[in-house]
């Protein structure tokens, strides 16, 4: 019986303990949410059964939302209770408006009229514009309107007024043309220096180039472009400088032009080399291509129109070390080759052939700044080139910040090398004289820096040598006076008789025999010379 018992219970317990549950399982309470929505000027609040996104939120209450719509909470955040949805209505719109650009008026000194006469030389006129404006407009109410487009349909042309300054200054008689830069203009002197003409009176010339043909006869030069918009930064333009001779320019395919000069070749019409940038909004306003290009012009004989041939000679590159500031170019005597001078060498360029021949090293200097140094280049006789070489450290500082920059002469053909004049100054500026019909000795003018050690910052004063180096003597200004500002050029008149040379704006004429000096002009806005 005890047995039979103890059977019964286990059976029982089995059987209970696989029987199904009774009732239904226990399930979490509801999530309800309370939210309130804001479009279009109204407030509507929603009661909400489950945790949702802001965006979910709108859908169920059926507000549509558009692309550039702003909610108050990011759209995928999810809602707690309480939460207060703002829809802000975005609009936009554009507009193109036409308005007028005013035009400047300029003055222009005038050394060949008397003191205080006026001319007007360029009648102004207004410009035209288009602009294409971007308004934004939220929940109706105008938020903010900006231009995105600007397109120059005219450009407004200045005023240019001439003001006479006439200075009473000793007449020169000079040799072939005598070419400088004032105030933004060009002006052009033959037989005598008071015998002046306004070749280019824009008041907007850059002196990027700045060049008379060999001959005299034609200038070269660049404009600036001020359009902020605008991918250039200049044009070059050929001019006529004879007296009785066409004053209309020659607008040339050419721009943003950082250095140009003339290349006379055989039996070929007139033919320039130039190289380029593309201008930058950082300093110092250009990336350099160090292209060089020979640029030549015919007319055509059956429409009379002009038609220009261009001729890539060196490639785009990166110039070497700090190569954003752009190379140097110097063309021979003979047109056969283009001299260049980088930060860190100087080499020559075949026009037969349109190789390219490193000829010097040396370090690169380290301006620190938003300027970088290369030499200038000079051709001499004989193949040689005269220039500045950076030297070695005079202590311990970094050869890259070594202040020795000495007089050098190169010969192109031989590769041979002759230092000058040691420690001259960065802007040395080795110049020779042009062979005159008499075989005089050919000699250069050279600038002495009066602190060679701060040489990018020092005055200058003007010195001959010989050739080779000896001989060497100041020339201009005189001990009690400042000195030259670095960029100065000195400049010989084609008889190799005069040295032309800027001074406090004015420029200077100094016979090298004598030491004699003559002021030119006196307008003090005179920053560029050439003479052929």
């Amino acid at each position: 019986m005890r047995i039979r018992l103890l059977l019964t219970m286990f059976l029982v317990s089995l059987a209970t303990a696989c029987a199904p549950l009774s009732g239904p399982p226990t399930a979490e309470p509801p999530v309800e949410l309370v939210v309130s929505i804001t479009a279009d000027g109204q407030t509507q609040r929603f009661q909400l059964a489950q945790a949702v996104t802001a965006r979910e939120a709108l859908a169920l209450a059926g507000i549509a939302v558009g692309e550039s719509d702003r909610l108050s909470i990011p759209p995928f955040a999810r809602l707690s209770d309480g939460d207060h949805i703002v829809v802000t209505r975005v609009r936009e719109t554009t507009a193109v408006e036409q308005v007028v650009i005013p035009y400047s008026s300029r003055t222009v000194r005038n050394e060949s009229l008397p003191a205080g006469e006026q001319r007007l030389v360029q009648a102004g006129s207004n410009g035209l514009e288009e602009l294409t404006y971007r308004t934004v407009y939220e929940d109706g109410v105008q938020t903010s309107r900006s231009v995105i487009r600007r397109v120059v349909l005219t450009q407004a042309l200045d005023e240019i007024v001439m003001v006479g300054a006439q200075s009473a200054f000793t007449a020169v008689p000079i040799t072939g043309t005598l070419a400088y830069l004032s105030g933004g203009s060009a002006w052009a002197a033959r037989g005598l220096t008071s015998q002046r003409l306004l070749v280019a009176g824009n008041g907007d010339l850059d002196g990027r180039a700045f060049s008379l043909s060999p001959d005299g006869q034609f200038l070269l030069y660049t404009r600036a472009i001020t359009i902020t918009e605008s991918d250039l930064f200049n044009q070059l333009y050929v001019v006529d400088v004879v007296a009785g001779g066409p004053r209309e320019p020659i607008l040339l395919p050419a721009t943003n032009v950082l250095w140009a000069d003339w290349v006379v070749l055989p039996d070929s019409p007139p033919t320039i080399a130039y190289t380029g940038a593309l201008k930058t909004d950082r300093a110092p306003g250009w990336q350099a291509n160090n292209d060089l290009w020979l640029l030549s012009w015919d007319t055509n004989t059956r429409t009379r129109e002009l038609e220009f041939n261009p001729l890539l000679v060196l490639d785009t590159s990166s110039g070497g070390l700090y190569g954003w500031w752009g190379t140097g170019f110097a063309v021979s005597p003979d047109y056969t080759q283009i001299a260049y001078a980088r930060t860190d060498g100087i080499g020559v360029v075949d026009l037969a052939t349109y190789q390219a021949r490193p000829m010097l090293g040396f370090t690169a200097y380290n301006a620190r700044s938003d300027w970088a140094w290369y030499p200038s280049l000079r051709w001499a006789t004989g193949g040689w080139l005269y220039t500045v070489t950076h030297g070695a450290p005079l202590g311990l500082e970094l050869p890259e910040d070594s202040p020795v920059f000495d007089v050098t002469a190169l010969n192109v053909v031989t590769e041979a090398r002759l230092d000058l004049i040691a420690r001259a100054g960065m802007f040395a500026n080795p110049s020779p004289s042009p062979i005159d019909a008499f075989g005089a000795p050919q000699q250069i003018a050279y600038l002495q820096a009066i602190e060679p050690e701060n040489s990018p910052f020092s005055h200058y004063r003007l010195h001959v040598m010989d050739a080779d180096g000896s001989n060497a003597r100041p020339l201009f200004p005189s001990d009690d006076q400042a000195g030259l500002t670095p960029g100065a050029f000195p400049t010989w008149s084609p008889d190799g008789r005069l040295i032309a040379i800027v001074s406090s704006g004015n420029l200077w004429l100094i016979d090298p025999k004598t030491g004699l000096a003559q002021q030119v002009t006196g307008d003090g806005l005179t920053v560029k010379i050439d003479w052929r």
